[in-house]
């Protein structure tokens, strides 16, 4: 029922971050503002200087790959496309010396560390876990064997590991895997390596995972410095890390200095030439959501309108990518006041979504008539109104429910449909308070906000404040009746 919320399309938040324990700030009093002056300075010096060539691969908070690089075994983000540009060349003389004194002990394991490490990725994709490990497991023993214990290749396995634990939720594991691989890596090439950086980065994403986040920022700290020592400032793993500094950022309501570090990301990946990838769009999306939650709406609806031409420029004015970036400028003109071009978006944006079958444009649809009717009852149009939130609600009333007994949905998905169907039925009780469908909509609303009510204390930040949010407009519907 809810494909399209799996995917994560009706989450305000693209992430789901939610508030842990408080951070310390002395790390991000140092950085942050650091980061301000240097992105000052990089502005000014912008017209002199020239972006690196460069594509940025599709990230991940943690690494599943590994890539030959510099003659060994380096750890990648997500990618296993991530030769490192050897901007060292110490660094990179020293690794293929390394790489060639620890030839293979066995050709046969060596073998058989590849077979069983493409048949588990394999497996990982098709969402086969159990069998994935089976080999996994296989290909650890493998490079052990083939390449000696202390080897890069086998701090790649461990990472492979590491990774399918960290699917599993088994954080401990994963952390001591990942812990692991980066002691192998640190004697294998020393501190100064891409592969260092990278494995801070993952160990970092484990951490946060296990709401330790000020040991996240430090690593996350540490990764960036790493990177920036071996690949430099224009590099897409440099900018991958800024995106999740960010959101740990985030998770401690530190949306405005999360927002100096994401544009950083973002400026990234405009000098190497990454500005058309899935991952920049994804942090565009990301800085336009914090924007608006900082209230910052001119400036989010900037970001906004160029997602927009850029989805247009890259599949067409008729794409379904094109309805959600409408609803989303949509909202941020409703706060403008400047209903007339939102109600035009969101027009455009059901337009497209009626076309499309399944229930995932089902929710999405319902989710543009909901800010439809919000906009006729800003306008005073009842009967407009009226008509989109009874067609939201069809579709919302049974997917609310179905959100709240599916255990493995993400919190913020859960959380966001059933947020929606509250919205919806406080506007129609707020329209029709005589109406018994209304008051019916209304108390099974209330039900389930109670029911997420501890997921949204457990998430904190914007989670828990948009649950308050419906339950006081279902509150203030009930008053009106």
């Amino acid at each position: 029922m809810l494909e399209l919320a799996r995917r994560g399309t009706t989450s305000t938040s693209e992430t789901g971050w939610g508030r842990g324990s408080r951070m310390t700030t002395t790390t991000t009093t140092r950085f942050v503002p650091r980061m301000k002056m240097w992105m000052r300075e990089r502005t000014r010096a912008e017209t002199r200087g020239r972006a690196r060539d460069g594509r940025e691969g599709a990230f991940g908070t943690f690494a599943f790959a590994f890539a030959f690089a510099y003659g060994g075994v380096t750890v990648s983000e997500g990618t296993c496309d991530a030769k490192a540009e050897a901007e060292d060349v110490k660094a990179a003389a020293a690794a293929r010396r390394g790489a060639e004194a620890r030839a293979p002990t066995s050709n046969a394991s060596t073998a058989q560390w590849r077979i069983y490490t493409d048949i588990g990725r394999g497996l990982v994709r098709e969402g086969k876990v159990d069998e994935a490990r089976k080999y996994l497991e296989r290909a650890l023993v493998e490079a052990k064997r083939g390449f000696g214990e202390d080897d890069a290749h086998v701090a790649a396995a461990l990472n492979n590991l590491a990774e399918l634990r960290r699917i599993e939720s088994k954080w401990e594991e994963s952390e001591r895997m990942f812990g692991e691989a980066l002691k192998i890596l640190r004697n294998a090439y020393g501190e100064n390596h891409p592969a260092v950086g990278t494995a801070l980065h993952n160990l970092a994403g484990c951490r946060l995972a296990q709401n330790d986040v000020d040991g996240a920022f430090a690593l996350y700290a540490e990764s960036l410095a790493r990177k920036e020592a071996t690949l430099g400032t224009n590099h897409p793993e440099y900018a991958t890390t800024l995106y999740h500094m960010a959101e740990v950022l985030c998770r401690n309501e530190r949306k405005e200095d999360a927002v100096v570090v994401l544009e950083r990301s973002i400026r990234v990946s405009e000098e190497i030439g990454a500005a058309h990838t899935d991952a920049y769009l994804k942090r565009m999306k990301r800085l336009a959501q914090l924007l608006f939650e900082c209230e910052r709406y001119e400036d989010a609806e900037r970001i906004r309108r160029r997602i927009l031409s850029n989805l247009e420029d890259m599949h067409g004015e008729e794409h379904v990518t094109i309805a959600g970036a409408c609803e989303s400028l949509a909202l941020v003109l409703t706060e403008l006041d400047r209903l007339d071009e939102a109600g035009r978006l969101l027009e455009r944006s059901t337009k497209i979504l009626s076309r499309l079958r399944g229930d995932g444009a089902a929710l999405a649809l319902a989710s543009a008539r909901l800010n439809l009717g919000e906009i006729a009852e800003k306008r005073s149009n009842t009967d407009e109104a009226i008509t989109f939130a009874r067609l939201a609600l069809d579709v919302l009333s049974p997917s609310a429910l179905d959100a709240i007994r599916r255990d493995d949905l993400r919190d913020d998905v859960r959380v966001g449909v059933v947020v929606q169907h509250a919205r919806a039925a406080a506007l129609l009780r707020r329209l029709a308070p005589g109406d018994p469908r209304a008051r019916h909509h209304a108390h099974t609303a209330a039900q389930n906000l109670s029911a997420v009510s501890s997921i949204a204390e457990k998430s904190g930040g914007t989670i828990q404040t948009r649950v308050r949010d419906a339950a006081r407009a279902l509150d203030v519907s009930s008053c009106n009746e």
